[in-house]
């Protein structure tokens, strides 16, 4: 089994079972923008409130990525907007990472996390393997990236 996305015989997407992602903090800094910002403007209001801040006032510090996360997973992931239908399927997968301390998911784990936070939508979004795979393996704005 090959490790992408190719096609066998050019006509069926491999998918990578083994395939995991994760949110390369590093890759995210090294292009000029802050994880810990991007992070906090994704956070409820009782997670911005953790860090002695609002949606209209930044906190002194934002903590360690590992803090903020901790936050979100806690809190944020908990509040009933945080994965809200009409979300764009990158920007969701951003939001479960994040949640999920950043630990590299496996393709099913995103999958089931996006089917349960849509669990009440009439018409869900395609998440068929081939099609998340796809969508994760592309360069993104939020450095989703292939674990090795």
């Amino acid at each position: 089994m090959t490790t992408d996305s190719s096609t066998v015989e050019g006509s069926v997407p491999v998918v990578d079972p083994d395939a995991r992602y994760q949110v390369d903090i590093k890759g995210f800094e090294g292009s000029g923008r802050s994880f810990q910002y991007s992070v906090y403007t994704r956070m409820s209001e009782r997670g911005m409130a953790q860090l002695g801040g609002t949606a209209t006032e930044m906190p002194e510090s934002f903590g360690t990525p590992s803090e903020i996360m901790k936050i979100v997973g806690s809190i944020c992931s908990k509040e009933p907007d945080y994965l809200l239908p009409g979300t764009p399927i990158s920007e969701a997968v951003f939001r479960l990472l994040i949640a999920n301390g950043n630990r590299p998911m496996s393709l099913m784990d995103i999958q089931s996390g996006l089917a349960a936070a849509w669990a009440s939508v009439i018409y869900l979004k395609n998440l068929s393997d081939e099609v998340v795979q796809r969508m994760l393996d592309a360069p993104n704005e939020y450095f989703i990236r292939r674990v090795d």
